[in-house]
């Protein structure tokens, strides 16, 4: 029952982690949102599964990303500063709890700051084993974003096309918990 938890935070946390960082990115961000939105491949456990995915981030206050499957929504997520929404819509199951999930589950401390600033392609640090290349194309957006993402952590990689995106306009968002879902207790994996 675990190994489901371990694959939904490693999931999740890959997505956050690897989604913006470029070491050819500006330091300043001229920009206060970026919505974007692609292809994204996983390889979890030698298992493959394409998303489609939506990811609005809007500086200093929260970043969303929905992942959608086969035209069905999979799940979503909401961080902001204080709090981590997981919504697992295929198996009516949240998380909503704070930062500390992923120390619990992959080893690993984290907050909305380091995520943050990962998204907005000005990251102060990261996770040890992370590695990532990227594909930008300047001409692509306008603003400098990368185009194509490659990330490896763990047992886990991820190939992430960015197809679009617009700066400065926040879609409406939505991560309320629908009834009849159960939430999720994380506890360590050796406990």
């Amino acid at each position: 029952m675990k190994s489901w938890k371990k694959i939904f935070c490693s999931l999740f946390f890959a997505f956050f982690i690897s989604s913006t960082f470029s070491l050819t990115l500006d330091s300043v961000v001229s920009y206060n949102s970026v919505h974007y939105r692609g292809a994204v491949m996983f390889n979890i456990n030698e298992q493959s599964q394409v998303c489609q995915y939506n990811v609005v981030s809007v500086i200093d206050s929260f970043l969303y990303i929905q992942l959608n499957i086969i035209g069905l929504e999979a799940g979503r997520a909401l961080l902001t500063p204080d709090n981590i929404l997981f919504i697992n819509k295929l198996q009516k199951k949240y998380y909503n709890g704070d930062y500390s999930v992923f120390e619990k589950i992959l080893d690993i401390e984290t907050d909305f700051s380091m995520i943050q600033d990962i998204f907005i392609g000005t990251p102060t640090m990261l996770p040890e084993g992370l590695e990532l290349s990227y594909q930008t194309d300047s001409l692509f957006f306008e603003y400098p974003f990368f185009k194509v993402l490659n990330c490896e952590y763990d047992t886990f990689s991820l190939q992430l096309e960015v197809k679009r995106a617009t700066f400065n306009a926040v879609p409406e968002v939505n991560a309320t918990i629908p009834k009849n879902f159960t939430e999720i207790e994380i506890e360590r994996e050796n406990e």
